[in-house]
């Protein structure tokens, strides 16, 4: 075979005729051209074929990524399920044991008091009221309980209403001042002049974080002094902002401890836990209260020089509300009242209706809804005590079907209110009051005075 050797010119290879070379030059420029686009073709495949193999590659880590996604927020789903149940639960136990502790402890209070009115010997009066004073005692420990797991769940509303500040001081004063007494505290409530007698604001909540602060302080404080300042700061046509105050120079509180006594179960130390009691959940409910009603509670504390608890909150001007002193009942009201009581209960049956015969009340008892309804339908009452929860229909079931025949009988509920009741909540099945379990027996009879029908 013969091998052509090509020099650095094709001019001067004589192989080749003249008239052809130019020929010839462009035919091996358009190879060696076809031969660059072939390599730049190949190098373009390769690449593709590179990124196809790159991007698959990718694509297949993505889907394992993809797929690790998926499971860590399915694994995270089934743990927040879980979490919701547990907390569901852990409520509706808390929720239950309280309540199912109320009846009782209703039981307890009631014949309590009904020794303590029966005359009793003056050695046995000390017994009774170590055992009035056990029983409230419990009935604080159950309510912030109770109170807490509302809070913890959402179970709250905030109810407003005319009151005037300077009878809600008056009567917390007044519930405290034995307490203060027994711990050799003065007690001072300083409310100023200036604030409007008619403001509109939930005021069983603002009572609950009062009488929790102003108990509290009590309690760690002996043989001091317990103030409570209410103060104007500013207002205007519509709107006022009062500053609240609780004083005490009790034991005080560690630096390091502040900010733990706003949390759950929480007292300081195991050492205080013993010696003064209690639930830890006074102040955890507190700074909820106050914050739900749009304020801040703040803290000052000195071992061994006291604590210092503040909050400001707002609250609209209402109507006028006149002054008047605390309500009182007339016993002679009551006498000959017929009362029928729907209660299932045997123990809470015999406390409510002795009660009720102490002060000359005529009491029928039905120990169903149904039966309750029948009774209501076939005699004239002057009131009705309803029980929530009964067996058969219930106390509310059963006030909706009294009021298809009867809309001018008072019903008043009886209940050891639960996680899911709420005043007006059974208000709107057709009651008129309610009254919960445990009950103080003044407020019992005042409530029957105040709501039974008149002769």
């Amino acid at each position: 075979m013969r091998t052509l050797t090509f020099n650095y010119s094709l001019a001067n290879f004589s192989l080749f005729p003249k008239g052809i070379l130019p020929f010839l030059d462009n035919s091996i420029f358009a190879i060696s051209i076809s031969r660059v686009n072939l390599i730049l073709i190949v190098i373009m495949i390769s690449a593709l074929i590179g990124l196809g193999i790159y991007f698959a590659w990718k694509n297949k880590n993505l889907k394992e990524n993809v797929f690790i996604l998926e499971d860590k927020i399915l694994a995270l789903e089934l743990d927040k399920e879980k979490a919701e149940r547990a907390f569901k639960s852990r409520n509706e136990f808390l929720s239950t044991v309280s309540h199912e502790l109320r009846t009782p402890l209703n039981a307890i209070i009631g014949i309590t008091h009904l020794l303590i009115e029966d005359n009793p010997k003056k050695a046995q009066e000390n017994y009774l009221t170590s055992l009035q004073f056990s029983g409230e005692y419990l009935l604080d420990f159950i309510n912030q309980i109770l109170e807490y797991n509302k809070l913890e769940s959402g179970h709250f509303q905030v109810e407003n209403s005319n009151f005037s500040i300077f009878e809600l001081a008056k009567k917390i004063e007044k519930s405290l001042i034995a307490q203060a007494k027994s711990k050799n505290d003065s007690l001072q409530f300083e409310v100023d002049s200036e604030i409007p007698n008619n403001l509109i604001g939930d005021h069983v909540k603002l009572s609950q974080i009062l009488l929790n602060l102003i108990t509290n302080a009590i309690k760690f404080t002996e043989n001091g002094e317990v103030k409570v300042a209410i103060k104007l700061l500013s207002i205007n046509k519509h709107v006022v902002f009062i500053y609240f105050e609780v004083t005490d120079t009790g034991i005080g509180i560690p630096e390091d401890k502040l900010e733990a006594v706003f949390e759950s179960f929480s007292q300081g130390s195991v050492e205080i836990n013993r010696k003064y009691g209690g639930t830890g959940l006074g102040l955890n409910i507190v700074k909820k209260l106050v914050e739900i009603l749009g304020g801040k509670i703040k803290l000052e504390s000195k071992m061994g020089h006291g604590t210092t608890f503040s909050f400001v909150l707002n609250f609209s001007i209402g109507d006028e509300i006149p002054f008047s002193e605390e309500k009182k009942y007339d016993p002679s009201k009551l006498a000959d009242k017929k009362i029928l009581l729907v209660e299932d209960n045997k123990i809470n049956q015999m406390v409510i209706s002795k009660m009720l015969e102490n002060k000359k009340m005529i009491c029928s008892i039905a120990e169903t809804g149904e039966e309750g309804v029948e009774l209501a339908k076939n005699k004239n009452y002057d009131l009705i005590l309803m029980d929530i929860h009964l067996p058969g229909i219930s106390g509310t079931t059963a006030t909706e079907n009294i009021r298809t025949f009867d809309k001018e009988t008072p019903i008043v509920a009886l209940t050891a209110i639960s996680l899911d009741e709420n005043r007006e909540m059974l208000l709107s099945f057709g009651m008129n009051e309610v009254i919960t379990k445990p009950f103080n027996p003044e407020d019992f009879y005042r409530i029957i005075a105040e709501k039974a029908k008149m002769n």
